[in-house]
């Protein structure tokens, strides 16, 4: 089956600079049942050996859209995947009407804010034979609010390559490390709270903060930071880092903090603390428990205090800490899989397309 992955507008799938998005893309596209091409903008600074088509990002966006489906009309494919971007993508699909094709969302879709709102994503998303989300939560709260898609919606959790983050749980140093951007969702202020708590009853104890997007945030997070200048000699704060230097703290750390205060959609960056044989200590929300299972320590709330208590209960029992690192690590490898994962796409991408060709031989 050829399959076109349509990207977002601003997308370039870069190979050393890759979102979140995209490295669950690329992950899942090592299929080789499938003849597979990611169609996406210019600008990478590196490709891997995935297909890839580039289109031109300059003139309007009617010009940029027309680009898009020419090349994807000349690629053929027998499916077409939109990630994410659904007023983008419908346009799109409407000129593709022939092809099967889903919105995959790596994200909670909003809700309506009025019957309007709500009418427009309904006309929006008959543009699409169906949808795929990150977990289960996601799609869970898309149907309470667009129930009339259920027959048409999936749940495909993300992948971990956990080849690509190694780590020895009994190996690590005495770090507590935190990946995420610099903004409030992800729960950097509740963090420092707690890190500004803890550090000094552990002198031992570390902490490296890896925060993306910090030109976009920098005045909130820096007044999230300073909360540590009592420890400050033992906070490393790195800016927007390449994806081996996040690897490589990671593979470091003891303890890897997920403190999210919104709905998660699933969690990528708990699996690679798992993966990299981290402790894991989360929030929850959302998708994060699909993502870490039982192998976590989750929070009952999201403020300081409870995560220092958490933090607290690990420092002071190495036995414990250990056990959750080794028993996350061995969870992921089985459950998130890029092979297991990748099977469960190609059996709904399968489906999708041989539903809309029923549909269509019925007319």
């Amino acid at each position: 089956m050829k399959i076109a992955i349509v990207l977002p507008p601003g997308y370039t799938f870069c190979a050393v600079e890759p979102n979140s998005i995209e490295t669950v893309i690329r992950t899942l596209s090592a299929d080789s049942r499938n003849d597979i091409r990611v169609f996406c903008e210019t600008g990478a600074k590196a490709r891997d050996d995935i297909a890839v088509t580039e289109i031109d990002p300059g003139g309007n966006r009617l010009v940029r859209r027309q680009r898009m489906i020419e090349a994807v009309k000349a690629f053929a494919p027998d499916y077409v995947e939109f990630h994410q971007h659904a007023i983008s993508a419908s346009a799109i699909a409407g000129a593709l009407k022939a092809i099967p094709n889903s919105l995959y969302r790596h994200n909670y879709v909003k809700k309506p804010k009025h019957l309007f709102d709500r009418w427009r994503n309904v006309w929006r998303n008959r543009s699409f034979d169906s949808f795929i989300f990150v977990s289960e939560a996601a799609k869970a709260d898309f149907l309470g609010n667009y129930p009339q898609n259920a027959g048409r919606t999936y749940a495909v959790g993300n992948p971990i390559d956990a080849s690509l983050w190694p780590g020895d749980p009994l190996a690590k140093d005495k770090t507590i490390v935190f990946s995420g951007r610099a903004a409030p969702e992800k729960g950097l202020a509740p963090l420092c709270d707690a890190l500004a708590e803890i550090l000094p009853k552990y002198p031992a104890w570390k902490a490296v903060l890896i925060l993306n997007r910090f030109d976009v945030h920098g005045d909130w997070a820096q007044a999230q930071i300073d909360k540590l200048a009592a420890v400050a000699e033992r906070v490393t704060v790195l800016k927007d880092q390449p994806l081996d230097a996040v690897k490589a703290q990671m593979k470091a750390a003891a303890i890897a903090m997920v403190p999210s205060v919104w709905q998660e959609p699933f969690g990528l960056v708990a699996l690679e603390a798992h993966a990299a044989g981290c402790a894991v200590v989360s929030s929850g929300t959302g998708g994060l428990r699909e993502a870490s299972g039982d192998h976590a320590a989750y929070v009952p709330d999201v403020t300081g205090p409870a995560l220092a208590t958490a933090l607290a209960q690990l420092l002071a029992n190495d036995d414990l800490l250990l056990k959750l690192a080794q028993s996350g690590q061995a969870f992921v490898r089985v459950v998130h899989t890029r092979e297991h994962r990748a099977a469960q796409l190609r059996d709904v991408r399968e489906e999708i397309t041989s539903t809309a060709k029923q549909k269509t031989y019925a007319r």
